[in-house]
C-alpha cells in the first residue's frame, strides 16, 4: 500500500471524482426523473447514509481494529450525514439545515485534507464513501427537493454547534486521550487549518470563529443558488 500524501496526484483524482460525480448526479436526476422519482430516490439515499453511519463502528472495530473509543459516530460529518438522512424521512428544515452547514463545512475539509494513512486500502475507500455521500446529499437536496435556509437557519445551527462542544469536550476527557472527537483534544495528522491552530485546549479560541465564519460563507452561495432557481422558476 502507498502511503497518503495530502494533493498528490490520486489525492487530487480522488477529490475530483467525489466532486464531479456529487454534483452530476443530482443534476442528472433533476432533468431526467420526475419530482415523485427524486422523493423516491431520496429515500435510498437517506437509508444508505443512515445504515452506513449504523454499521460504521463495527466494521471499523472487527476490520480495522480501531478503538471503540475512537468510533463512536459523533463527530460533526457522522451527525451531518445522520441529519441528512433524517431529512429525507422527515422533511423537516432542520435537520436539512444541520446536514447542510456542517456538511459544507466540516465534510468539505474532511474530503479536502483526510487524517489517513495510505491510499486505496479499504479504510480510504471506505472514508470517502461516506464523506461524498453527504455531499451528494446535499446537492441533491438542493437540485431535487423542497429545502428551505434562511438566516434564522445560521443563527439556529450556530446555536446548536455551540451547545455541542461542552458535552462533546467532556465525553472526550472522560473517554481518554484517544478520543479526539470534534478534534478538541488533539490536532489531527493530516496538514488542514487545524494544523495553524495553537495546541488544545487553546485551538478552541479559534475554532469557535472559524466555524461561525465558514458557516456564513456557506450560507451566501445558498442564498444565490435558491433566488436562482425562483428566477428560472425550478
Amino acid at each position: 500500500m502507498e502511503i497518503f500524501q495530502l494533493f498528490s496526484y490520486m489525492h487530487i483524482i480522488t477529490i475530483f471524482v467525489v466532486v464531479v460525480s456529487s454534483f452530476l448526479i443530482p443534476i442528472a436526476c433533476k432533468f431526467f426523473f420526475s419530482s415523485r422519482i427524486n422523493i423516491n430516490i431520496s429515500y435510498i439515499i437517506g437509508t444508505i447514509l443512515i445504515t452506513h453511519e449504523l454499521i460504521k463502528p463495527f466494521y471499523r472495530y472487527h476490520f480495522y481494529n480501531d478503538p471503540f473509543v475512537e468510533i463512536i459516530p459523533i463527530h460533526m460529518c457522522h451527525l451531518a450525514s445522520l441529519s441528512m438522512g433524517l431529512f429525507f424521512f422527515t422533511k423537516k428544515d432542520i435537520f436539512f439545515e444541520i446536514g447542510y452547514f456542517w456538511g459544507m463545512t466540516g465534510n468539505v475539509m474532511a474530503i479536502l485534507t483526510p487524517d489517513l494513512d495510505f491510499f486505496f486500502n479499504w479504510q480510504y475507500f471506505t472514508y470517502y464513501f461516506g464523506h461524498s455521500m453527504l455531499l451528494l446529499s446535499i446537492i441533491f437536496t438542493l437540485a431535487c427537493l423542497t429545502h428551505n435556509i434562511n438566516f434564522k437557519s445560521v443563527i439556529r445551527v450556530i446555536l446548536i454547534t455551540l451547545a455541542f462542544l461542552p458535552p462533546i469536550y467532556l465525553l472526550n476527557f472522560i473517554l481518554g486521550e484517544q478520543a479526539n472527537y470534534w478534534y478538541l483534544n488533539t490536532i489531527p495528522k493530516a496538514t488542514s487549518i487545524l494544523s495553524f491552530l495553537p495546541n488544545p485546549p487553546l485551538n478552541i479560541i479559534f475554532l469557535v470563529p472559524i466555524g461561525l465564519i465558514l458557516m456564513m460563507c456557506v450560507y451566501m452561495p445558498y442564498r444565490y443558488f435558491a433566488s436562482y432557481k425562483r428566477n428560472i422558476g425550478a
